[in-house]
């Protein structure tokens, strides 16, 4: 070609791009060659059909094909001494929680037998780390709730995916806590209710807790739930009076503090538990909108221990809850839990808390002990429970490490619209696991398994679109996995243009020839449900009772370093692990 006209191979691609789009705008390609296709095998997009046709006339496969709106980014992977990591990760980090009555259909099936299919999702994510499964009994319910002897049934009312946690109502007898033995190696952090104004039903329920349990089993005692939230007029459902003289009233710093030393020394003389450190305390209720700068002063960490709450060094962990904002629906994913700077401002109200504990405190915990993406008293699937939502689980995960939290305990409640799965059968919905669980094996493989992993929030730059992060896992002194979490929205049906991507040139450290990428990703974007969800191309699902379905997809890559940088393309609403 004579030396005038000489083009480049990408300017040839290029013009002929827009070749082919002027012609389908034209009308000249159908728009139905347009549409990005599933295939039947793999889920996975396909090139569009214009395209294709461009680059087949120059004689280039599809898989050479980038979007034209991807763009690049160069990230430098420090080593973790310049990158000054958080404080070592818990292998336990991924916690568990359960509304009391809810744990009963968790922790066993519908033939009394233990739930296998809860359990093995359990272990598919501290399997990853290989830490203990740490999980929460409580709640509301139970902090109005009734120690009852004599009750055969382990909890009364039982919950359904249809009904609500049954404030003010809620019994327990001797055979819950025989439940806890379903779920081998766990240590329960166990609830006993603050609300009541009776010490003896405290007693109660911690006394059966330790019979049923066995000490060993038990990580902490915890006095109440959301005491913050007692109140001088407070019902429960069906109007039911919870409020003085039969239980708390509305609580200060120094109430709270004066009632929980009264109900951890009376707990601590009536039942024989371990010197030392064995309570969970504040437990404060979430704060968001306008109210979310409340997090970092409601029941104040620092005054309460200046007044005593910790004088006889009881207090294992200092632990708050965390959502989101109420649910919305399938239109408020993006602006509701994707945009990561209403997340990253909400968690950073507890830097305070986590500060004054490091200096003063250092051996006692900042912890998130119930946590779900958002509050509605039934469920909004398409809101709280898409991939959207698994992203932004994945995102908060990491975020919260970064900050210094030191565990999570995810909350699941049989009606709740954010739970990571549905253990039975209930009110016409089938057992099954949720979108939202892909969070978890996703973050436990992130923390890896060797129990010296540190973390920390790596640089992108100015020009990185607002809802990219890009984190770093360390052993040592060196970076062995990245996580890239994207959670700008795109989603199939509804965002009108082809799926966005974003390369990202990271360069890696000396010695890696090439690194390994697993996707969490769906075709069909934020909006997906978990049917077409995987994490490095495996599923969960009930008919494989929650063990690992491998190779359902096939979007695993290896990706060879070139001069020290590995190329890793991340779509919009997708995270990918990158393992050096």
């Amino acid at each position: 070609m004579p030396s005038q006209v000489r083009l480049s191979l990408f300017q040839c691609l290029y013009i002929l791009d827009i070749l082919s789009w002027s012609c389908w705008n034209c009308g000249f390609i159908p728009a139905t060659l347009n549409e990005p296709s599933l295939s039947a095998n793999n889920m996975w997009p396909q090139t569009p059909r214009h395209t294709s046709l461009v680059l087949a006339l120059l004689g280039i496969g599809s898989a050479a094909y980038l979007p034209r709106d991807s763009s690049s980014l160069a990230v430098k992977i420090p080593t973790a001494s310049a990158a000054a990591t958080s404080a070592q990760i818990d292998s336990s980090f991924c916690g568990f929680a359960f509304e009391e009555a809810s744990f009963v259909r968790y922790a066993q099936d519908d033939d009394g037998k233990a739930n296998a299919f809860s359990a093995n999702l359990i272990n598919a994510v501290t399997n990853r780390t290989g830490g203990d499964p740490i999980i929460r009994l409580g709640g509301t319910s139970p902090d109005y709730g009734k120690y009852l002897p004599g009750q055969k049934e382990p909890a009364l009312p039982v919950a359904e995916q249809n009904n609500y946690q049954d404030v003010g109502h809620t019994t327990i007898g001797p055979s819950y806590w025989d439940l806890t033995h379903n779920f081998p190696g766990a240590k329960y952090m166990v609830q006993v209710p603050l609300a009541t104004t009776n010490v003896s039903e405290t007693i109660a329920w911690a006394q059966s807790a330790v019979n049923g349990i066995g000490l060993g089993n038990i990580h902490s005692i915890q006095p109440g739930n959301e005491p913050d939230l007692y109140a001088d007029d407070y019902r429960g459902e069906g109007g039911i009076e919870l409020h003085p003289p039969q239980y708390q009233g509305d609580l200060s710093n120094e109430t709270y503090v004066g009632n929980w030393t009264k109900y951890a020394d009376a707990i601590l003389g009536a039942v024989d538990l371990p010197k030392g450190r064995f309570f969970t305390a504040f437990d404060v209720a979430t704060r968001f909108g306008d109210a979310v700068q409340e997090e970092a002063y409601i029941l104040d960490v620092e005054t309460c221990f200046k007044l005593g709450i910790d004088e006889k060094n009881i207090i294992k962990e200092v632990s708050h809850h965390y959502y989101q904002r109420n649910a919305g629906t399938a239109s408020d994913l993006a602006a509701g839990l994707m945009d990561t700077s209403v997340t990253h401002y909400h968690l950073d109200q507890y830097k305070g808390h986590i500060s004054y504990l490091k200096e003063n405190q250092p051996e006692v915990p900042f912890i998130l002990n119930e946590v779900g993406n958002s509050l509605f008293k039934t469920n909004s699937y398409e809101f709280q429970n898409r991939l959207g939502s698994a992203l932004w689980q994945v995102d908060f995960y990491l975020y919260s490490m970064v900050i210094g939290i030191a565990r999570i305990n995810y909350q699941q409640i049989m009606h709740a619209g954010y739970d990571l799965w549905l253990p039975v059968a209930s009110a016409g919905y089938e057992a099954q696991v949720f979108s939202n669980f892909y969070s978890q094996p996703f973050v436990a493989d992130f923390i890896g398994s060797s129990g010296n992993t540190t973390v920390a929030k790596l640089d992108i730059g100015n020009n990185a679109q607002a809802n990219l992060h890009v984190y770093g896992a360390y052993e040592g002194d060196t970076a062995k996995r990245i996580a890239i979490a994207n959670l700008n929205y795109w989603n199939k049906t509804s965002s009108g243009v082809d799926r966005p991507s974003v390369t990202l040139d990271l360069s890696v450290p000396e010695g890696v020839q090439s690194v390994k990428v697993y996707h969490l990703n769906s075709p069909l974007g934020a909006g997906a449900a978990a049917d077409t969800i995987t994490y490095g191309g495996s599923q969960w699902t009930y008919n494989s009772l929650g063990k690992e379905v491998k190779n359902v997809r096939n979007d695993t890559e290896t990706i060879a370093v070139k001069d020290g940088v590995a190329s890793v393309t991340v779509q919009n609403s997708e995270a990918v692990l990158v393992w050096l």
